[in-house]
C-alpha cells in the first residue's frame, strides 16, 4: 500500500510532494499516473496546436484524446473507491465520498477560475454570468468562465451520481451507476440533449465514466495479469495511431460534445480506445522504477493543476515568445519547437502550482475538516453532566 511521502532537502525545510494530496486507503496505480502524465501532456499538446495556429503552422495531435482518458481513469478510481468502501450506506458515507471530491476539485478550480473573472472585470464584462460555471453546476449553455469547466461538470455530475447512491446501497453503486449512465445516454442519443438540463446528464459522452466503472469491476473480479495488461495496452496505443491516422466523423470540440454531435461515434471509437489503454495499464500494473518513470508519476500527480492552468501558461507564453521574437508566420520546425516550450512551460508550471498551492491547500482544508469532524464526534458522545435538584 502506498502511503503519502515527502522529499526533505537537506538544507532547508522544503518538502517536495511526491503523493496525492489526499491520501487514501487503496494502492496507488503508478502507471495510471504515469498515464495522467501523458494524458495532460495530449491536452497542453492540443491547446498549443492552437496557439500557433494563427502564425500559419499545424502540428499533428490527438485533439482531445487526454480528456477521453481522464474521463475513463475517472471512472476507474471512483467506482474502486466506492467497491472499497467497508462502511454502511446512509448520509455519512456518501457526504465522505463528496466531500473529498468537493476539497480535489473546488480549491484550485477557484483560484484559477477568480483569475479568469479577473480578467472579464478588466474587459468590463459581467461577472455574474459565470456563476454556474464557477461552481460547475450542469448547465453549460450558460457562459463557461474558463474553457475547461465543461470536462469538470461531468465529473462533478458523475461524483453526485455516486455520492447519491451511496444514500442507498454501497454494494450496488457502481453497477446501478453503470445502469444509470446506460439509460440517460440511450436517452440522450434518440431524444437528444438540446434542453439545457440535458446537456450533460444524458450525454453519451459520460459512457467513458462506465468504461472506468466496469474495468475496476474487472480489475476487483480478476486482479492483475501481465500478459492481459500488456496486450490490452499495445491495441490501445495501436488504435490511437490508426485514429490518428484515418480520423472517424466523431465528436472532436467541446462545441460538438455539448451539441450532442456524433457523440456516441467518439464513444465507440475514441472512447474505447482510452478504455483499452487504461485496461491494459491497470491489469499490467507496470513497477515504475526508473527516473524519468519517477518524474512522469510526479507529472501525472500534478496533471489536475497542469491541465487547467494549461490554457492561461500557453497564452502568456505565447505572447511572451512573441514579444520577444515577433513574428507573423513561422516555419513548420518552429512551431514544433514553440509548442514544446509552451507545453513544457505548461507542466512546470502546473508541477509548481501543485507543489505549491494545490498540494498544501487541499491538505489544510482536509485537515481541518477532520478536526472539525473530530470535535462534533466527541460532542455528541460526551456524558450529559448531572444536574443538581436539591435545594
Amino acid at each position: 500500500m502506498r502511503v503519502d511521502s515527502e522529499i526533505t532537502t537537506p538544507a532547508s525545510s522544503f518538502h517536495l510532494h511526491t503523493s496525492l494530496p489526499l491520501p487514501s486507503k487503496l494502492r496507488q496505480i503508478d502507471g495510471l499516473q504515469v498515464l495522467r502524465a501523458i494524458a495532460v501532456t495530449l491536452v497542453a499538446w492540443g491547446h498549443s496546436n492552437q496557439q500557433v495556429y494563427s502564425l500559419g503552422v499545424v502540428a499533428p495531435h490527438f485533439g482531445i484524446f487526454g480528456i477521453d482518458i481522464f474521463f475513463v481513469i475517472s471512472g476507474f478510481i471512483m467506482s474502486s473507491i466506492v467497491i472499497h468502501t467497508q462502511t454502511s450506506s446512509g448520509a455519512t458515507t456518501a457526504w465522505s465520498f463528496f466531500q473529498r471530491r468537493i476539497v480535489r476539485i473546488y480549491p484550485i478550480y477557484w483560484i484559477i477560475a477568480s483569475l479568469a473573472i479577473v480578467r472579464a472585470l478588466h474587459a468590463h464584462q459581467p461577472v455574474l454570468r459565470f456563476i454556474p460555471a464557477f461552481f460547475l453546476l450542469p448547465l453549460p449553455q450558460c457562459p463557461l468562465i474558463y474553457g475547461l469547466s465543461w470536462t469538470l461538470m461531468f465529473e462533478m455530475f458523475f461524483y453526485t451520481v455516486m455520492a447519491t447512491l451511496l444514500l442507498v446501497t454501497v454494494r450496488r453503486s457502481v453497477h446501478l451507476a453503470a445502469a444509470i449512465f446506460c439509460i440517460s445516454a440511450i436517452i440522450g442519443a434518440i431524444v437528444g440533449i438540446h434542453r439545457p438540463l440535458w446537456i450533460i446528464v444524458c450525454n453519451p459522452i459520460l459512457l467513458e465514466f462506465v468504461f472506468g466503472a466496469v474495468i475496476a469491476l474487472a480489475y476487483r473480479r480478476f486482479g492483475t495479469s501481465r500478459s492481459v495488461g500488456i496486450t490490452l495496452l499495445v491495441l490501445g496505443v495501436a488504435l490511437s495511431f490508426y485514429l490518428r491516422a484515418y480520423p472517424p466523423a466523431s465528436a472532436t470540440s467541446m462545441q460538438m460534445i455539448l451539441a450532442g454531435q456524433s457523440i456516441l461515434y467518439r464513444v465507440a471509437t475514441w472512447g474505447m480506445t482510452a478504455a483499452l489503454i487504461v485496461a491494459g495499464t491497470v491489469f499490467w500494473t507496470p513497477s515504475i522504477t526508473s527516473r524519468l518513470g519517477k518524474i512522469a508519476v510526479v507529472v501525472g500527480n500534478a496533471s489536475y493543476s497542469a491541465y487547467l492552468a494549461s490554457p492561461l501558461v500557453e497564452e502568456f507564453t505565447i505572447r511572451l515568445i512573441l514579444k520577444i521574437r515577433p513574428a507573423t508566420h513561422i516555419s513548420f520546425v518552429a512551431g514544433i519547437y514553440y509548442i514544446c516550450i509552451l507545453v513544457l512551460a505548461t507542466l512546470g508550471m502546473g508541477w509548481l502550482c501543485y507543489q505549491f498551492v494545490e498540494w498544501p491547500l487541499v491538505r489544510s482544508i482536509q485537515s481541518k475538516l477532520k478536526t472539525s469532524h473530530k470535535s462534533s464526534a466527541r460532542q455528541k458522545i460526551a456524558p450529559t453532566p448531572l444536574v443538581n435538584t436539591k435545594p
